[in-house]
């Protein structure tokens, strides 16, 4: 099948389009971070209780490898 030129650009400009539109919708879904960059930076102590309903304070796990995985819900 053969197209004629102005089909093909046609065809390249309208998909060229929607790219733009999904960048924008995913740029626009994306939350900003609330600070430029903590690289480097001690974590903030705090407090919380954890799955065995146990209280959990940042300050304890000092000397320790902590790594800490938050979830941020979108429902």
């Amino acid at each position: 099948m053969i197209f004629s030129r102005r089909l093909r650009v046609l065809i390249i400009c309208l998909t060229l389009a929607l790219l733009l539109c999904g960048w924008i919708f995913y740029k626009m879904q994306v939350p900003k971070p609330q600070i430029s960059s903590a690289v480097g930076q001690p974590a903030p102590d705090f407090s919380l209780t954890d799955q065995s309903d146990q209280m959990f304070r940042l300050a304890d796990q000092r000397g320790h490898r902590v790594l800490l995985i938050f979830y941020r819900g979108y429902w």
